[in-house]
């Protein structure tokens, strides 16, 4: 499932697996944090999560990450 995810958009979500905030994923890869949030919207995008207020699509995101 993680197949069509970029090389950077699966290290920003690997960083999201180990709890990093958005402003650390993007002081370790030497980015903007509007970079961040752009991957990260990508992740969701291609993993086809949705925003929906009974889902948490971080979580959703980082376990579809661990199971992979």
């Amino acid at each position: 499932m993680l197949d069509g995810l970029t090389p950077r958009e699966r290290e920003v979500l690997g960083l999201m697996a180990e709890g990093r905030t958005n402003a650390a994923i993007a002081r370790q890869l030497v980015v903007s944090d509007g970079a961040v949030e752009k991957h990260v919207s990508n992740i969701f995008m291609k993993l086809g999560l949705t925003q929906s207020s009974e889902d948490h699509r971080r979580v959703l995101a980082v376990l579809t990450y661990l199971n992979s």
